[in-house]
């Protein structure tokens, strides 16, 4: 008989194998029985119960059981449910063997648990269980349709491995800890089939179509699922992970809700999510990433939604987006990010609405969203600081509707800020942007550029003073003065005296055409007398004309002497002066007195003379207090 074959072989612990075309049922009684010390080791051997191809029948029961003598019942059939349940063992497997279930919660074993490609069709409970070395689930099958492995507060000495695991129902392993890696490559966990069954605390999770829940789980080493497939949300919520954590060529299912959670979590190893292929939102608020956030060549799709959510995320490596496909938007607001931002070749789609948001961003080195980075919606870089530089060459942006800007910079800071871009559809904002160095072309920017508190050092290419003053129009409050200065400060610190003059008398009669009817024509006053004080010669060309004018007048007409006999010999010229320029007397104005037509000829040389000398103060004034 087969139980007596067993009964023979456990003292020495050799291993029974059922013959497949023979008796195979063991009673579940009679193990335990021999795992309670029916019967004794033999002299110098080692007691083990090793059994192979056998279905067990009736209760295999070891609650609060000491078990000194290791189990390894492989390849069997359980009946019934094994009972493990706060058990002290030693080495345990079930490798490949089915089972409607395994009850262990609590349980202790010393060495590994190997469920290595088993079958269970009901739930694995392994909450509070504690491993000395690894859980070995690869290749197993677990269904269920509620919670399939319920590890909460697991202990693990060794790894959990379960590299192509095909599990429905929820994954369990909150508030665990493991000294090894959690590995789930090429694994598929598929939702459960009735998670309104699941009780509480789980119901939450598999409310929202959750199928993996590990919340302040810690993993001293790295948590791998490469090439596996989640039908649901995975969750990290405040874990710990102290090496990489990859979900590299991986799908993550979970459309309308969240996909990827980990929120609040420490990942010391970076989180790699190149080439995924992600349904739904990932988030990580207040996560930190102690290295590489890697995002290369995956395809994001949470259509007018944040398919990305990492406000105020700390990074301290590299975030690595380049060839990303993202439907929806990646929101990064308030982020610390310590390492080189690139979103080259990146496509963001979120159309009239915020396609990228880094606003409040610091960033300590380089923001590359160049060579091919395209947005379907607003990139928002408001309020942030980059350490380094800020690429913006070849990308192109397009943000409909018209009103909405297509790049908001406001308040950016940026020791070098390139701007080549290679289309733009919607207003560019840099108002109150300060850049070390501005690259840009003048020519290539959209209709409307907003300028208004831009601050640069140093402006290339400097261009030609008609093409900045192109640049500067583009701007729907001409007449404010703060670009213009800014313009002209830059050409002056260039050499280039002559344009910055320029850039400002362009700015003066945009403030004039904006102003009222007095000040209009007080301004076209001064720009057709002095050119608002920016050309000097101007006043001397309306001096010598007017000079010249009164000199001829007067010379063919002089004017009668007032007191003949007091007179002085009549000049024309000087004549023409003392009346052209107030608060200067030569004596001859008091002396002769102009009568008919070259009386109101006076009158005009003297209102002339007064108003170019009031506008020539006026426009000295200016000049003075900007240089």
């Amino acid at each position: 008989m087969l139980e007596q074959r067993l009964w023979d072989a456990f003292p020495t612990g050799a291993l029974v194998t059922a013959d497949p075309d023979g008796e195979r049922e063991v009673r579940g009684e009679v193990l335990t029985r021999l795992l309670l010390g029916a019967q004794a080791p033999a002299p110098g051997a080692r007691a083990s119960l090793r059994l192979s191809g056998a279905r067990i029948t009736g209760e295999f029961a070891l609650w609060f059981a000491q078990v000194d003598a290791p189990i390894q019942l492989e390849d069997c059939e359980f009946a019934r449910m094994p009972v493990l349940y706060w058990a002290r063992l030693g080495f345990t497997s079930f490798a490949r063997s089915s089972m409607p279930g395994l009850h262990a919660s609590n349980v202790t074993v010393d060495g590994h648990l190997k469920l290595k490609g088993a079958r269970i069709d009901g739930v694995l409970r392994l909450a509070g269980a504690r491993i000395s070395g690894g859980l070995v689930l690869a290749e197993a099958r677990l269904r269920s349709s509620g919670t399939a492995l319920h590890a909460e507060r697991i202990t693990l000495g060794g790894d959990l491995a379960a590299g192509r695991a095909d599990i429905e129902g929820l994954v369990v392993v909150s508030q665990g800890r493991i000294a090894g890696d959690l590995e789930l490559d090429r694994a598929r966990i598929a939702p459960p089939s009735a998670p309104e069954s699941i009780p509480e605390p789980h119901h939450l999770i598999a409310r929202d179509h959750g199928v993996l829940a590990a919340d302040s789980v810690v993993v001293e080493g790295g948590f791998f699922a490469r090439g596996a497939e989640f039908g649901g949300e995975v969750r990290m919520w405040h874990s710990r992970i102290s090496g990489i954590v990859s979900f590299t060529d991986t799908t993550i299912t979970n459309p309308g809700r969240v996909a990827l959670r980990v929120d609040s979590a420490t990942l010391d190893g970076g989180l790699f999510l190149a080439r995924t292929t992600i349904s739904g939102q990932v988030r990580c608020r207040h996560a930190q990433i102690n290295r590489t956030f890697a995002l290369w060549e995956a395809r994001l799709s949470h259509p007018g939604e944040l398919a990305v959510l990492g406000e105020s995320l700390t990074l301290n490596g590299t975030l690595d987006a380049r060839e990303t496909v993202v439907e929806g938007s990646v929101w990064l607001e308030n982020a610390q990010l310590n390492g080189a931002v690139g979103f080259r070749g990146a496509t963001l789609s979120r159309p009239g609405e915020i396609a990228l948001c880094l606003n409040g961003v610091t960033a300590a080195s380089v923001v590359h969203l160049c060579d091919g980075f395209t947005a379907h919606g607003q990139v928002a870089f408001a309020h942030g600081q980059v350490g380094s530089l800020l690429c913006l060459n070849a990308a192109a942006l397009d943000a409909p509707p018209a009103d909405s800007s297509a790049l908001r910079l406001w308040r950016l800071r940026a020791p070098e800020l390139r701007i080549r871009m290679t289309s733009v559809t919607g207003p560019v904002d840099l108002r109150h942007v300060h850049a070390g160095l501005l690259r840009d072309d003048p020519g290539n920017w959209p209709a409307v550029l907003r300028l208004t508190g831009l601050t640069y050092d140093t402006l290339e290419p400097a261009a030609t003073e008609t093409d900045r003053r192109a640049w500067l129009a583009r701007d729907p409050e001409q007449a404010a003065r703060q670009p213009y200065e800014q313009l002209a400060a830059a050409l002056r610190a260039s050499g280039d005296d002559d344009a910055a003059r320029s850039v400002l008398l362009t700015r003066q009669r945009a403030r004039t055409r904006a102003s009222g009817w007095p000040a209009r024509v007080w301004g076209v006053l001064q720009d057709v007398t002095v050119g608002y004080g920016y050309r000097p010669l101007l006043a001397a060309v309306w001096l010598v004309v007017l000079l010249g004018l009164g000199t001829a007048a007067y010379a063919s007409h002089p004017p009668r002497a007032a007191e003949p006999e007091k007179a002085p010999e009549f000049q024309a010229v000087v004549y023409t002066l003392d009346v052209l320029l107030p608060l200067v007397d030569f004596g001859q104005q008091t002396a002769f007195v102009p009568a008919g037509r070259f009386l109101w000829l006076s009158f005009l040389l003297v209102a002339a003379g007064w108003i170019l000398a009031t506008t020539i103060a006026a426009a000295l004034t200016r000049s003075l207090r900007r240089s």
